[in-house]
């Protein structure tokens, strides 16, 4: 059910740790908002035209969208924001050399009455 978009400016060097990225925060996010890890999903989406600032290339950006099923208090969502960005800056900060990088976190509803999902399994599944 939690659906994670990261976009990031795509000049900046974090590549590589995008992945381990997406898992620390499914680990964080299921324990912070009570979710189901196997029910995680995150998109990663580089962005090539980003103007911050004024416009310099030293400025970047790295936002995490976080869209969970409606119903959670306001105090847990807050807390799952909290502690998504402090993973964030964990596993991205030491990457960004000189760049100047603005770290964002969303915290959204999915109106769950408007929410569906069908997941197949395959045949060598133990579920």
């Amino acid at each position: 059910m939690p659906q994670l978009e990261i976009e990031y400016s795509a000049n900046l060097p974090i590549k590589d740790e995008l992945s381990k990225l997406a898992v620390d925060l499914h680990y964080v996010i299921a324990r912070e908002a009570d979710a189901d890890l196997d029910t995680f999903k995150t998109r990663i989406s580089p962005l090539e035209n980003v103007v911050i600032a004024d416009g310099g290339d030293h400025h970047a950006m790295v936002h995490l969208d976080i869209r969970l099923l409606s119903g959670r208090m306001d105090a847990v969502k807050f807390a799952t924001g909290e502690a998504a960005l402090a993973a964030l800056c964990d596993r991205l900060e030491w990457l960004v050399g000189d760049y100047e990088v603005q770290f964002t976190v969303e915290v959204r509803d999915l109106d769950r009455r408007h929410y569906h999902k069908h997941v197949t399994k395959s045949p060598g599944s133990r579920r």
